[in-house]
């Protein structure tokens, strides 16, 4: 990771420009999705399944257009609808990074209908108004090539985003939505009158959930396997790629990627429009080593009900805390005591900014002058909100990892370096971020019920462990997830609020810095490693 300074530069301010035509995009549209028209609804049984109808139609002509899954689409004959176990990424000869995007919101996502791989939906105008905001956000990145879902909610989106970029574009067929059959085209609501218990399976156990003999997460998981062979084979020197695809085929390809299986599906959530962001850097002989950037890069605030306007029962807000003169130049910190820069101070204040309109309950924080700065700058804005200040609580677990005679020296010296007795052992660092997931739970818990939210100020590595934590991961994990000065990791509690009940709404979010946010495509990516350790 570079430093919080040397990964800062200036976003630009929106262009109009003038987006290319569709027709230089190529489609893969389907032209039949094997669908059957079935009598009106009312000739019907209760029972019989929706599935789809046409973008253009309202909600009320959309259920006099009944249709029902046929036994094969377009996509049948590619044969990539397969229930096995997915194939672990390929080699790669140099660094790569992929950025993922989201479409804009659908016609269908407005009304509720669930799309899996059917092409009805368009875009909405808010969804348009979503992908142009995507659009400034990476206005000045350099991509190297477009790879887009052949649905045309994608297209469009990516058509929006990539705006006048010059480069190859390909549309790839295992970019598709999960394939949902008999599900598709209905009504959330109508989902659960005709299908019952087994659409409760779907909503709660997405992973074991079968439908007209097929499980479609498993094979989602599988087809997200190929995509990467495509994605990442790609021999032609491309190093920054944009892909624009679907929620559930995004989360799948986050999830096979840093090697998580389909129970994981819905717990590294994937919004409109969003932004994830995936390092892979070369190994010997195997398969990349993978680093999680960012996870879901709203484009708005990260704290918004999801498009079924369901609410969050309790929230952690992990604040990575704002710069030092040190980690400006790139010296590994560990526990040395320095108070924020300058341009920390700007980052605590806009980290400070972006929760304001959230109530907090408590902020925990590691006892080092850098993360207290930041949680008594986040505690007293509260008030300017109109709530109480809530309680600032120093738990000396939460300090950063001790590098030993690593400490002030530069981050790059001590890549694959053993660090030596002097240096905490990283299982040590693991256990104690374990003491302190299990003590941030335990925070939340105390509050009562209701909305609640918790705010943890700490460092990279202790926020990347206790993700690993939440996750129920191992303690390898820690190498996966990264966090700039002033980012923002949310974890939300949507039910229950257990140690494994966790999903994660997004990860090293940076929108909110504004000019100083950290580029989404590196001019240096070799320089990935962490900044507070190479681990």
């Amino acid at each position: 990771m570079l430093s919080c300074s040397q990964r800062s530069v200036a976003l630009c301010r929106s262009k109009d420009r003038p987006v290319p035509r569709a027709a230089q995009f190529p489609s893969l549209r389907p032209q039949s999705m094997g669908l059957e028209r079935l009598p009106p609804a009312k000739s019907r049984s209760p029972a019989s399944p929706t599935a789809m109808a046409s973008s253009t139609a309202t909600a009320e002509e959309v259920t006099e257009q009944n249709f029902t899954w046929k036994g094969s689409d377009s996509f049948s004959e590619l044969g990539d609808r397969k229930d096995q176990t997915p194939l672990p990424l390929p080699h790669v000869s140099e660094s790569k990074r992929v950025v993922l995007v989201r479409h804009g919101q659908s016609t269908w996502n407005a009304e509720g209908r669930i799309q899996g791989s059917t092409d009805f939906a368009e875009l909405t105008q808010k969804g348009r108004a979503q992908a142009d905001t995507t659009r400034i956000t990476l206005v000045d990145d350099k991509f190297d090539m477009l790879i887009h879902s052949p649905l045309a909610r994608a297209a469009q989106t990516a058509e929006i985003v990539w705006g006048d970029r010059s480069g190859p574009i390909h549309v790839l067929p295992s970019l598709r939505e999960i394939d949902l059959y008999s599900f598709q085209g209905l009504l959330k609501h109508h989902g659960k009158e005709q299908y019952g218990e087994q659409f409760r399976m779907w909503q709660k156990q997405a992973a074991e959930f079968e439908i007209d003999g097929r499980p479609p997460v498993r094979e989602l998981w599988f087809r997200a396997s190929l995509a990467w062979q495509q994605i990442l084979g790609d021999q032609s020197g491309n190093r920054n790629t944009l892909l624009v695809a679907h929620n559930a085929v995004n989360q799948a390809l986050v999830a096979t990627a840093i090697g998580l299986p389909p129970t994981y599906f819905r717990r590294l959530l994937q919004n409109n429009a969003a932004t994830t962001v995936l390092d892979f850097q070369p190994t010997k002989d195997g398969p990349p080593r993978v680093n999680l950037d960012r996870l879901n890069q709203t484009p708005g605030p990260p704290f918004i009900p999801d498009e079924a306007g369901k609410g969050v029962n309790a929230r952690i807000i992990f604040v990575q805390h704002g710069a030092t003169l040190s980690s400006e130049d790139n010296l590994l910190m560990g526990t040395r005591d320095e108070a924020p820069s300058t341009l920390g101070d700007l980052q605590i204040n806009k980290a400070a900014e972006l929760i304001m309109d959230l109530q907090v309950q408590t902020v925990l924080t590691s006892p080092l002058k850098r993360a207290q700065a930041t949680a008594q700058v986040i505690s007293r804005v509260q008030s300017l909100a109109g709530f109480t200040e809530p309680k600032v609580v120093t738990l000396d677990e939460l300090t950063n990892r001790g590098m030993g005679e690593w400490e002030g020296r530069h981050a790059l010296e001590a890549r694959g370096q053993d660090l030596g007795e002097g240096a905490e052992p990283l299982s040590q660092v693991w256990q104690r971020a374990q003491n302190c997931w299990q003590h941030v739970v335990q925070a939340i818990q105390e509050e009562g019920k209701g909305p609640r939210n918790v705010v943890v100020v700490g460092h990279s590595i202790m926020t990347a462990a206790m993700l690993g934590h939440c996750l129920g991961l191992g303690q390898e994990s820690m190498s996966l997830f990264k966090a700039d000065c002033g980012g923002v990791t949310v974890v939300e509690f949507p039910r229950e609020v257990t140690p494994e009940a966790g999903v994660v709404q997004c990860i090293n979010y940076t929108a909110h810095l504004g000019r100083w946010s950290v580029p989404i495509t590196n001019d240096d990516m070799d320089s990935v490693c962490g900044i507070e350790g190479c681990f």
